[in-house]
């Protein structure tokens, strides 16, 4: 998508945005799921049908950071030979790394990504992230109770903080780059998720966001930057860059967890 002078485009996790408004969504998937439960195969099937993508998320959902370099690369290459029967041509050699994690040590990280660049595989970031998994189970409890104003609270919440998330992205891009680069949003499937999501898109388009594809968005020069680091936890394009030249950015605005952990118990 593409945001008053941000373009963004968005990917989504483990497997339903409107092909209308939102051109070449890219679905990113694990493989066990759909072997652990064969239904899953459907909504594949359905998601290729109607014009999106699918890209590789490892097969398993692995963390990088405990498992060996020889490891990880075979469960990718797992959910390869998986992606085979829904790719068209090389539009599955698109990557997202599990937990935003790369590689807990130097050697680790350079040695997948020089495999998955021999393999043609382009690496999707995440610049753009609400933590919208957080708010499936507060709806799930509150859907369960017929709690229509809890339910209206939970949106009221989940519409702040995303477009707080927003422009401190848009602040953070300023500062890196002067210039908005064209971001990507992250999002996860879940029944709110579901229910958010044209009141999501309303909102980021009325705050100027034009919807682009993904590989459009990768094709931003930013995304080239080798940012030699490795680091511990979820660090996103934007926090890594930031800690990498040791850049001084506002601190990234909190989801209530705990509010929300409350609601409805």
């Amino acid at each position: 998508m593409a945001l008053a002078g941000t373009e963004m485009a968005i990917t989504v996790d483990d497997l339903p945005a409107h092909g209308a408004l939102v051109p070449g969504v890219y679905g990113f998937v694990n493989g066990a799921q759909v072997r652990d439960d064969p239904a899953y195969l459907e909504i594949l099937k359905h998601w290729v049908r109607a014009g999106f993508h699918l890209g590789n998320h490892t097969f398993s959902h692995l963390d990088i950071d405990r498992v060996t370099t020889a490891e990880y690369i075979a469960d990718i290459e797992k959910n390869e030979t998986f992606l085979t029967d829904f790719a068209r041509g090389d539009s599955a050699r698109v990557f997202r790394y599990p937990y935003l994690h790369e590689g807990d040590t130097r050697l680790k990280r350079t040695d997948v990504r020089q495999w998955l660049a021999g393999r043609r595989y382009r690496i999707a970031h995440v610049t753009v992230h609400v933590d919208d998994w957080a708010w499936n189970d507060a709806y799930a409890r509150c859907v369960g109770r017929s709690d229509e104003r809890a339910i209206d609270g939970l949106k009221r919440s989940f519409l702040k903080a995303a477009m707080d998330r927003f422009e401190w992205t848009r602040a953070v891009s300023h500062t890196l780059f002067k210039r908005q680069i064209r971001h990507i949003l992250l999002l996860h499937v879940g029944a709110f998720d579901a229910l958010m999501l044209d009141e999501l898109l309303r909102a980021y388009q009325n705050a100027g966001m034009t919807a682009i594809t993904l590989r459009a968005a990768m094709d931003d020069p930013a995304y080239t930057l080798n940012d030699e680091i490795v680091w511990q936890g979820e660090l996103p394009f934007l926090l890594r860059i930031a800690q990498a030249r040791r850049a001084v950015i506002p601190p990234a605005p909190t989801i209530p967890l705990e509010g929300l952990n409350a609601v409805c118990r």
